[in-house]
């Protein structure tokens, strides 16, 4: 089982004692256009927060990246996996809507040997139709992206 495809629990994923794929891909990238990034955020690996599960779901979805560029500023939620979870989707939907406010925001889906793929959350629902909600062993609805 590749874990760095968004397999196994929860709990096996956080155990892997590297940072997650999708970001580094992501830092690179930024960086080899010259690009100034923040980190946003939770980094549930890095840094994890006990009982994470108490925080409000739309700071729980935050995006993971604040990236400056030509004079705007673009929100970037990170997948190194094209697996949504519903609730996380529909999280990103709400912050989009209540506040991104006049920044840019993209969920990019990062995968190694190719490059970022930005989609606003009308192309993430517009590719979704026809596609089979999954469920995985915790319950957890999810979707995934045909990108």
């Amino acid at each position: 089982m590749n874990k760095y495809s968004g397999q196994g629990t929860f709990e096996e994923r956080q155990t892997i004692k590297q940072t997650d794929m999708g970001e580094t891909l992501f830092e690179q990238y930024c960086e080899g256009l010259g690009l100034k990034y923040h980190h946003t955020g939770f980094d549930s690996k890095l840094n994890p927060v006990n009982n994470f599960w108490k925080v409000h779901p739309t700071l729980r979805s935050l995006p993971d990246y604040l990236v400056e560029k030509d004079n705007n500023l673009i929100w970037c939620h990170v997948k190194g996996t094209a697996n949504l979870k519903l609730n996380d989707l529909a999280e990103y939907s709400n912050f989009e809507r209540s506040l991104a406010h006049d920044c840019h925001f993209y969920v990019v889906f990062c995968f190694k040997g190719q490059e970022p793929k930005f989609r606003t959350i009308k192309q993430i629902y517009d590719l979704l139709v026809g596609q089979k909600v999954k469920q995985w062993h915790d319950n957890v609805k999810y979707i995934t992206v045909k990108l």
